[in-house]
């Protein structure tokens, strides 16, 4: 583990939802941050897009229409399933309930006089291994480069910031021990869950009847160890430990390889950030498709039949012969669905245990954070921006500097779980202040004056709710088995949380969008 300073760095791996409170510079900046929809600068800044070719919002669709297949979403699941199948020479329709394509990665462009630089608002790293995210990087021409990670970590514990260098932050010798152990023990149960199907682990029965902070409870004695396990898990999750079956967080390390893989920067996760930002492949996939995304495209029912399935909303549809609904358990639950009560046929008890699942697989809960300085001042004081915390909204931190020249330096926060729904109880300016009060106490008084401060609240979304991924509780595992990646009748399930490699990330999005591709073409080809 390279520090429990790299459990932050996890945290701007994943991403969210649609933002709808977002970047707010200092006062003197107000006048020129508007957008032509009412929303502050980050919302209309060029970096984001609001259709595949970053054009303006075009309007909700209208009318009926038919394809082949019909796709739920235009986060990286459904834009790489739609690419797949478009080359397969099949008539393809994607519908994106918002007006723009990455669905939980997003780029926020800093204030304009920083020009094109952007910060990712959700998703934000790769790393070796995850070779999707790097094939399309290179197929579409767009960098890579890595994490800054040079310079020593901060941890901060009982009112005070201890830079350090090394594995492991600079506590008391059996608490380093007890925490190392616990990885290894994670670590060792990890690889007894088979990540096609955890619920036949031979202890699955016992771990899915239990919370990950049961286990740490049970077996971390030190509570300083406790909580720094405790923060390795919620930085993962965005959701308390006591939220998450053992169970699902056993399957979520071993699809990363280990929980190492997860939390750390210079061989993990965090290891490397993509030119102009996470959402810049989603933006050129989107140009692949043109005209085939419908976005402001908000769908509310998914008909099926004998013969054909029917996608709609508020006055549109899509007739085809499968559907790919492309987006977290959570919120395609909020969807209706038929056959749902016809007793005539199995694809209503199928139907009906799958709206089950879904609506037990809430997402976590997370604000992303950032504070614009002109430089990056910690590196000149020997620092990485790492920080683990005891304290204050924003427990973690990373440097979220961009990549070039003249580019300000940029330090990110992480707010979740608990923390995050207690950062809603508070007006903007007190969320601010808190940030940067905490970012004080980290980094000193350079901290204090940023020149631009954003937020991206990912609990305001309609379409992905809250936070990096849909999580487990206990007991969904092993009582709904297959029912999250099982394709029912023309009907088909894809998402990071269906993979089985990097599930919750890009990479497992990617995978998912692949697997559901394989489906429909065998569906298709045995007609």
């Amino acid at each position: 583990m390279q520090g429990s300073a790299k459990i932050d760095g996890h945290l701007r791996s994943r991403c969210g939802a649609q933002m709808n409170e977002h970047d707010v510079g200092p006062p003197e900046l107000l006048a020129s941050l508007a957008g032509n929809d009412g929303a502050l600068w980050a919302d209309s800044a060029p970096a984001l897009p609001s259709s595949a070719d970053g054009n303006r919002p075009a309007p909700p669709p209208q009318g009926e229409r038919t394809a082949d297949v019909v796709l739920v979403g235009a986060g990286y699941s459904g834009l790489a399933c739609a690419r797949k199948l478009l080359a397969q020479g099949l008539d393809v329709l994607v519908l994106e309930g918002r007006d723009r394509v990455g669905g939980r990665c997003w780029n926020q462009g800093l204030p304009p006089r920083y020009g094109k630089y952007v910060v990712e608002g959700g998703a934000a790293f790769i790393r070796p291994t995850q070779d999707r995210m790097y094939a399309l990087a290179k197929e579409f021409g767009i960098g890579t480069y890595p994490a800054y990670d040079n310079g020593k970590m901060v941890y901060y514990a009982k009112g005070k910031a201890t830079p350090y260098s090394g594995p492991l932050p600079p506590a008391h010798p059996a608490t380093l021990i007890e925490v190392q152990n616990a990885i290894t023990n994670l670590d060792n149960m990890a690889k007894k869950v088979p990540r096609s199907k955890p619920w036949t682990a031979p202890d699955a029965a016992s771990w899915d009847a239990q919370t990950a902070q049961d286990w740490v409870n049970a077996n971390i004695m030190a509570q300083d160890a406790r909580d720094l396990i405790a923060l390795a898990i919620r930085s993962v999750f965005s959701a308390e430990p006591s939220a998450i079956s053992l169970l699902y967080a056993l399957f979520y390390i071993h699809s990363a390889g280990g929980l190492d893989h997860l939390l750390e920067t210079q061989t993990g996760a965090q290891k490397d950030r993509i030119q102009d930002g996470s959402q810049s492949i989603a933006i050129a996939m989107g140009k692949d498709l043109g005209s085939r995304i419908l976005f402001n495209a908000t769908v509310r029912r998914v008909d099926q039949t004998a013969d054909s399935i029917t996608v709609s909303g508020d006055g549109f549809s899509v007739t085809a012969q499968h559907a790919i609904i492309a987006m977290s358990p959570w919120p395609a639950g909020r969807l209706h669905y038929t056959p749902l009560n016809d007793d005539s046929t199995p694809l209503s008890g199928l139907m009906q245990t799958r709206l089950q699942m879904m609506r037990r697989r809430p997402m976590g809960t997370i604000w992303k954070v950032h504070c614009v300085y002109p430089t990056p001042f910690w590196r000149a004081a020997g620092l990485n921006g790492q920080v683990t915390s005891d304290a204050f909204l924003p427990r973690v931190t990373f440097d979220d500097t961009p990549n070039g020249d003249g580019a300000p330096g940029v330090m990110m926060g992480i707010i979740d779980g608990q923390l995050a729904r207690d950062a809603l109880m508070m007006a903007r300016d007190e969320r601010r202040a808190n940030v940067i009060k905490a970012f004080t106490a980290y980094f000193g008084r350079d901290a204090a004056n940023p020149v631009a401060y954003l937020e991206t609240n990912w609990q305001a979304g309609d379409f992905s709710d809250c936070g990096r991924v849909g999580i487990a509780p206990p007991g969904v595992l092993t009582t709904y088995t297959s029912a999250l990646s099982a394709p029912i009748g023309r009907l088909h399930w894809a998402g990071t949380e269906t993979a089985l490699i990097w599930s919750g990330y890009m990479e497992g999005a990617v995978r998912s969008g692949e697997r559901v591709v394989n489906e429909v073409s065998m569906a298709m080809t045995t007609v």
